[in-house]
Parts: C-alpha cells; sequence; structure tokens
C-alpha cells in the first residue's frame, strides 16, 4: 500500500507552491477533505454494489475527497461517490464519451466509475471496477484517453507532477 500520509503532505505542499505562483486566482485552492471512517465507506460500497479497489478505499481513509485537486478538477469523497448530482454530471461526462474512444480504451461505461471530474471542461477520471479487465487502473478521459495510470497511487503520483508543471508554467 501506499503512504498516504506523505503523499498527501507533499500534494499539500505542491498546491501551496502553487497558490503563491497563482497571481491570478486561476485555479481553486484548497486542502483535503478529512479521511472517511469505515462506515462512510461500507455505505458508498453498498449502494454501489461492489468495493472499491483496495489502493483506492485506503486513500479515502486519509482523504474523502479534495476540491481543486487538478486545476478545477474535484477528487470525489464518499459524498460524491454515491447517487449524487456531482455523480450524476460525472456520469453525463461518461456516457458522452465517443463509443470510438470507449472502444479504442477496451472498456464500456458499466466497467468504470467517475472518481474526479470538473465542471469547467470535459475532465473525467474514472476507475476501472472489478468486471473490468484492469481491476484498479485510472483512465484521463477529455474527449478522448488522455492518460491511464496502472493504479490510485500511481494516478496520485502523477497528479503531484502534473500541479508541478503548473507551478512551472505560472512561473513563465
Amino acid at each position: 500500500m501506499s503512504n498516504w500520509k506523505d503523499n498527501i503532505t507533499t500534494m499539500v505542499l505542491v498546491k501551496q507552491e502553487l497558490m503563491k505562483q497563482d497571481l491570478e486566482h486561476i485555479w481553486p485552492h484548497n486542502f483535503p477533505e478529512v479521511g472517511a471512517n469505515e462506515e462512510q465507506i461500507l455505505v458508498v460500497e453498498k449502494e454501489l454494489g461492489y468495493n472499491f479497489d483496495p489502493m483506492f478505499r485506503d486513500f479515502l481513509k486519509y482523504a474523502n475527497g479534495w476540491k481543486g485537486f487538478y486545476q478545477t478538477v474535484n477528487l470525489f469523497g464518499t459524498e460524491q461517490l454515491k447517487k449524487s448530482t456531482v455523480m450524476d454530471y460525472a456520469k453525463t461526462l461518461l456516457n458522452a464519451i465517443d463509443e470510438d474512444v470507449l472502444k479504442e480504451s477496451g472498456f464500456s461505461t458499466d466497467e468504470l466509475l467517475p472518481i474526479a471530474a470538473t465542471e469547467s471542461d470535459k475532465d473525467l477520471f474514472v476507475l476501472c471496477l472489478p468486471n473490468s479487465s484492469t481491476p484498479g487502473a485510472i483512465i484521463w478521459f477529455a474527449g478522448e484517453e488522455i492518460d491511464r495510470f496502472k493504479n490510485f497511487n500511481e494516478y496520485f503520483l502523477a497528479m503531484i507532477d502534473y500541479n508541478r508543471e503548473e507551478i512551472l508554467a505560472l512561473k513563465d
């Protein structure tokens, strides 16, 4: 498993530096939500009808969502993962992905759970479900497949790097 305390601390430090560089307040800057307890996670898993990937599940215990996780993308917590207006919107984004893009990615919508999205663009991050060929993988769609991550930890670390790139872009 991942060392979520260290990884979250690193992301917070990167986000703080990003906030310092973001003089025009382009992006939202928030800290992660307080971790979910076991009961909150179990309620969502029961509602969805399957258990979360162990890595993502473990992360939720340390951070139950994060607004502005990357640019305007919000990483969902247990409240957004269950039936909610945010999830309805994310599923609308998922269902709007062109069939050919999904086919090329090797997945159908019933094998994917939105875990992060933005309302200001079409960026959508999905978790591959237990019924998929690569359970636990994360895929980034924005009209097309942008990136794919082996697991939630790899995705989280990549998002730290993407936020670092934002710092460099703002410095220029």
